[in-house]
């Protein structure tokens, strides 16, 4: 919580004017701007509260019990909480139209001010487009870079998980409060964030994940990147809502060429079409980026990493490092296509594998 018994009363009011009818985000912040803070603006109007020329009715006494309801939560759970004040509030999310007025913020605070690359695309994603936003979350996290996405089914979990099984740093935008994960099937990728990564939501704990929330949930991903990138998006896919504040704000936008007769990439592909850039290569993505390298010496972290310690001993085919390392073919593949794509393992006669020279 920032700035002590002033800040939380501040939170506090804020919460309020969020619940108070009529009264949008754009509305919210005119009223703050004009008395300097939410609990001035409370204070100075005893009958109604003014924008402009309209009126709206005073907050329903009920709203300050649900705004004490959900910061005992917050505290419980050890939230930190900005408001659009703080002098830790990315100031990139000035920028939108009706920035957050506040942020609930879970784990590693720090990866909320270096811009993210935003990794997006659908929740009902063809195995390909996972395979793709696994590995892309892996080489940006390997690369030091910081993976975001929204924590939804499909594309979105398969870049967290990419960039956490680097080691990596990966940050979460919810459509929900961020006590809880959201979908449920995503609890352990949830807590392996919590635990290594940053959760953010504008949503007070306890909201629930309404429709309206994920338009919203995406504007804050297109603030916090550099860059993002639609790995597969149908026509109508949320994806593209993420790449109209991206285009707002002046970013870069990446796409993934799809078959073009496959409707889930309906989308991406047509964003390609509209002056999008493709994305044909992981490798050259990240440099294009700006990837930082690792230092010298340094191995992956995770599975990848006793993959290469494994290798160090002596050239292993796939079915060998399968069996050595408890995973399936299909993982070994995907590590060891990650691991050329870096230089670090190179492929050799009889699809035996070596660590790079």
């Amino acid at each position: 919580m920032e700035g002590g018994d002033a800040g939380r009363h501040e939170v506090r009011a804020l919460l309020v004017l969020d619940q108070t009818p009529g009264i949008g985000l754009v509305r919210m912040r005119a009223l703050v701007e004009r008395f300097g803070s939410a609990a001035e603006a409370l204070r100075a109007a005893p009958d109604a509260l003014r924008v402009g020329p309209r009126r709206f009715p005073r907050p329903r006494p009920e709203a300050w019990n649900q705004a004490d309801e959900a910061l005992a939560v917050a505290d419980r759970l050890g939230m930190e909480i900005l408001t659009w004040a703080h002098e830790a509030y990315p100031k990139a999310l000035l920028n939108l139209h009706d920035p957050p007025p506040l942020l609930f913020l879970r784990g590693r605070t720090e990866l909320l001010d270096p811009p993210s690359i935003t990794i997006v695309g659908s929740r009902r994603a063809t195995s390909r487009s996972r395979d793709v936003a696994e590995r892309l979350g892996h080489g940006l996290a390997d690369a030091e870079l910081c993976v975001a996405s929204g924590m939804a089914l499909g594309v979105d979990g398969a870049a967290h998980r990419g960039a956490l099984r680097a080691g990596g740093d990966t940050v979460a935008v919810l459509g929900r409060g961020a006590d809880e994960a959201y979908p449920r099937s995503h609890g352990r990728l949830f807590r392996d964030i919590l635990d290594r990564g940053l959760v953010v939501s504008e949503f007070a704990p306890g909201t629930p994940p309404l429709p309206h929330h994920f338009p919203r949930r995406n504007r804050i991903l297109a603030a916090l990147s550099r860059a993002v990138v639609v790995v597969e998006a149908g026509a109508r896919s949320g994806a593209l809502i993420t790449v109209d504040h991206a285009l707002d704000l002046g970013l870069d936008v990446w796409a993934v060429p799809g078959p073009i007769d496959l409707a889930a990439c309906v989308g991406s592909n047509r964003l390609l079409g509209e002056g999008a850039r493709p994305l044909l290569s992981v490798a050259s993505f990240i440099e294009e980026v700006g990837g930082g390298a690792r230092p010298p010496g340094a191995r992956p972290a995770g599975p990848a990493g006793k993959l290469l310690a494994e290798l160090a001993e002596e050239p292993l085919n796939v079915d060998q490092l399968a069996s050595r390392l408890a995973l399936s073919t299909p993982q070994v593949l995907m590590l060891l296509t990650e691991l050329e794509i870096i230089g670090v393992v190179r492929r050799m006669p009889g699809m035996r594998f070596s660590v790079a020279a």
